[in-house]
């Protein structure tokens, strides 16, 4: 991974962005006309314009989530729930990548998207820019509870173990749209005093996804970076790293879970349709479970469904470290 300034990637992010807009207008057509029932639209309409009792029922679920550092990884983990919720649904489904958090919103924006896997903060985003709406998060498969920690990490070789050490080093966040892996570690370091990262470290960088913050870090790529600790409990049993190169050196509050979200205006019984899939997969299909989330053994605790209000604390948080929600989405 190469450090850039916390500058240039925002320049890259938005190029990113306006690439992807660039794409999916080609696909559905500058000022094309309204979509046919049942299909795609060419852009989902806004919460205050959707009339009550007209959704959409697309003939094809289009499922997403970031692919990180291994999109084959990816792909693996998720095409057994993909084709699972498309056999009880008895509907055609389709698995999107894309590289960030930001192509995942757009998507969903564009009509594009109807079911997305987000990180929390990016669910705050997509919920103001695409009009999201939360249906269910996994707890924490070690407590039970709906939540997890951002980290902030060194290798345990680099000799930084305070977050006072870290001054003149690289540091390295996941994504912009990250909660854990942006967000939070922006508040762990202003918590500490640390409020304009970009002067107090050398380098800050994105790196794209927490397993690419993790695989720097233990190859000593960049000093320190931010991410979530669910996620690197993950990483570590898939070998990408291992846990005795990593120290953790700040730990967040507790943060709430991502979520998977729907558009806005997906029919209302089909969401339900699918919470309730999700929420039944421990028990009927425990195996597509271990897979989607990772796990080398049967789920202890179930999906669990989940409201908006559970991430007005994201909201506000971001008021507090003027976020602009808007410039992200």
């Amino acid at each position: 991974m190469r450090p850039r300034s916390r500058n240039r990637s925002r320049l890259l992010l938005a190029m990113a962005t306006a690439a992807v807009i660039a794409v999916l207008a080609a696909c559905g057509g500058a000022g094309s006309s309204p979509a046919a029932p049942g299909a795609l639209p060419d852009r989902a309409p806004n919460a205050k314009n959707v009339v009550p009792g007209q959704f959409y029922r697309p003939t094809t679920l289009h499922i997403a989530t970031i692919s990180g550092a291994d999109e084959e990884a990816t792909t693996a983990r998720y095409t057994a729930l993909v084709d699972y919720l498309g056999k009880k649904l008895g509907m055609k489904t389709e698995f999107v990548q894309t590289t960030d958090y930001s192509s995942v919103i757009e998507a969903m924006r564009a009509g594009r998207v109807d079911i997305a896997l987000y990180g929390p903060f990016s669910y705050v985003i997509a919920a103001s820019e695409a009009n999201a709406v939360p249906l269910v998060a996994v707890p924490n498969q070690d407590t039970g509870e709906l939540g997890y920690h951002s980290l902030i990490i060194t290798n345990v070789k680099s000799g930084l173990n305070t977050l006072q050490d870290l001054k003149g080093h690289s540091m390295a966040f996941a994504d912009p749209a990250s909660t854990s892996g942006f967000l939070f570690p922006k508040l762990i370091l202003a918590n500490a005093g640390i409020t304009d990262p970009d002067h107090y470290f050398s380098t800050t960088s994105f790196s794209g996804g927490h397993d690419a913050s993790l695989v720097a870090v233990a190859h000593n790529q960049v000093d320190a970076a931010g991410v979530c600790d669910s996620c690197i409990a993950r990483y570590y049993e898939q070998g990408l790293a291992d846990p005795s190169q990593i120290k953790v050196i700040a730990q967040s509050d507790e943060i709430p879970p991502s979520p998977v979200a729907a558009r806005g205006d997906l029919d209302p019984a089909l969401r339900q349709q699918i919470i309730d899939l999700y929420v039944g997969l421990q028990k009927d299909a425990p195996e597509v479970m271990m897979q989607t989330e990772g796990e080398k053994t049967q789920p202890k605790y179930p999906y669990a469904p989940i409201t908006d209000d559970k991430y007005q604390v994201i909201r506000d948080l971001a008021d507090k470290l003027h976020v602009d929600l808007k410039e992200l989405g």
